[in-house]
């Protein structure tokens, strides 16, 4: 008989995962507490308007399309992406700059910006395509279970680069003094759950993923990838099912026995958990087979939390992009707060996703379907005046910019915050990116994928390796497949 497997979240992670262990032959059922698909990923409709309340940016597409060829397939039988040119359009409180991928001239901007600097920029890309190519081969697809994934004699001549562990900001800064490109090159950090003073600077390979491999996006939205994973799953053989919470594990000896569901206790040979890990390690584990205890995650740096706000414009907006970052802000002072003094901010940086300019069918013709996300402090429970005061802010900051009004012409608006997290995803702290990467919290520094207490219980997802990202939890799931498979090949 198959060892049967149940993975907990139907995450990218999750789903993932399930495609490959059913593959091998493993009888695989995920349990998700929502109602769809794509865990963060999910999807609001409303008066017509389809809103992505997670992922907005399709990036890395080298490593989506390696998933489904692992199952003979294409990303184009279940959804069409586009590239996007501009990448993205960038406000300062002086100034406008669009952003273009290499191919299409992107580095004249920085000519433009700080003239020299383009050929500054080219050196630090053609290194950054290097590391992006050498840790994409060598490094992401390790489960750091074994201290000897990390002796590797390309791993090992990285380290002798002391560049690569100083802050991102501190790389990003000898390639170029300008502010405002060092803003452009460094804003991706937040998506890494850090700023750019604790983010390594080993990850400023995201300006090859950002300039040189560009920025896309899937016709459809993120529900439409969510959705091809899913179709994925089941076509190899996993069962899913939704508004299934998992409410506990129950061990015996040394291992995990049975999940309990809706009352039910149901029993599996392994457990994949894509839910969130310390959700896991602390309410559904047994406290005296907790790997992590409570003491350990306080230690930890979260990602910071966010406002989010979905508005249904009954117009056309001018002056945004597809994507459109507000740097119209105190940059230093809004890094500060989040990270450091961990208080609310009445005047944060943001970003601006605005995807019916380019796919007509996320919003009633002639509107606009339009999220912003603006990051803030986790573990935060502001007040309603707060949160409408700085929900009024934001668009009054859109307007300005725009050269145009909005607020009376919303059909939709929708606003979630740190509780939408916990509540939704029981995130620690309400976090909206997972662990930071910061120097201590990668590679063998992130908590591992497999419970060392419970032999049979798994990790998969954004706080595990290879970290934060779509793209990076998607290659999560095919980890710990093999790792599964490793300990308990049928």
């Amino acid at each position: 008989m198959n060892k049967k497997v149940a993975i907990i979240g139907a995450g990218f992670g999750g789903l993932s995962a399930a495609a490959y262990l059913s593959r091998a032959g493993y009888d695989v059922t995920v349990f998700e507490k929502n109602n769809q698909p794509g865990g963060r990923a999910m999807v609001y409709k409303s008066k017509g308007f389809t809103f992505d309340m997670g992922p907005s940016w399709y990036m890395m597409p080298d490593l989506f399309d390696d998933f489904f060829s692992d199952f003979g397939t294409t990303h184009k039988q279940y959804y069409h992406i586009k590239k996007l040119v501009p990448s993205y359009r960038v406000f300062t409180n002086t100034a406008r700059h669009d952003v273009r991928p290499l191919d299409e001239g992107g580095l004249q901007l920085f000519d433009d910006l700080e003239p020299g600097s383009a050929q500054q920029i080219a050196q630090l890309l053609k290194s950054t395509s290097r590391e992006y190519r050498h840790i994409r081969d060598h490094l992401l697809e390790k489960d750091y279970l074994s201290p000897f994934d990390i002796i590797d004699s390309k791993a090992l001549a990285m380290l002798a680069n002391p560049s690569l562990f100083r802050s991102y900001h501190a790389r990003i800064k000898k390639t170029s003094n300008n502010a405002d490109i060092q803003k452009i090159l460094e804003f991706m950090t937040v998506f890494m759950g850090g700023s750019p003073q604790n983010i390594p600077g080993v990850y400023s390979l995201l300006s090859h993923v950002d300039l040189g491999l560009g920025i896309w996006y899937p016709m459809g939205g993120f529900g439409a990838v969510a959705r091809a994973f899913e179709s994925v799953a089941k076509d190899q053989g996993a069962k899913i099912m939704y508004n299934a919470p998992v409410t506990k594990i129950h061990t015996t000896q040394h291992a995990a026995s049975h999940i309990e569901v809706g009352g039910e206790r149901l029993p599996f040979d392994i457990i994949v958990a894509n839910a969130d890990y310390h959700f896991v390690e602390t309410k559904l584990v047994p406290k005296n087979y907790q790997t992590y205890p409570e003491r350990y995650w306080h230690k930890k740096v979260f990602s910071p939390s966010a406002m989010l706000m979905y508005l249904g414009v009954k117009k056309r907006v001018p002056g945004i992009l597809h994507h459109t970052m507000f740097f119209d802000a105190d940059w230093h002072g809004h890094f500060d707060q989040v990270f450091r003094k961990k208080e609310w901010s009445s005047r944060p940086l943001f970003y601006l996703a605005n995807p019916s300019k380019t796919d007509t069918m996320v919003a009633p013709k002639g509107y606009e379907n339009i999220v912003v996300l603006a990051p803030l402090a986790n573990g935060l429970h502001p007040t309603d005046a707060q949160v409408e005061e700085l929900a009024e802010s934001l668009i009054a900051r859109i307007e300005s910019h725009a050269k145009t009004t909005i607020r009376g012409d919303l059909a939709v608006k929708k606003i979630v915050l740190m509780d939408f997290f916990a509540d939704t995803f029981n995130a620690y702290k309400g976090n909206a990116f997972g662990l930071a990467h910061t120097l201590g919290q990668s590679a063998m520094f992130r908590p591992r994928m497999q419970s060392k207490k419970l032999g049979n219980l798994f990790y998969v997802g954004q706080y595990t390796n290879p970290g934060t990202g779509v793209p990076m939890v998607v290659l999560s799931g095919k980890i710990v497949a093999k790792a599964v498979h490793e300990r308990f090949g049928q």
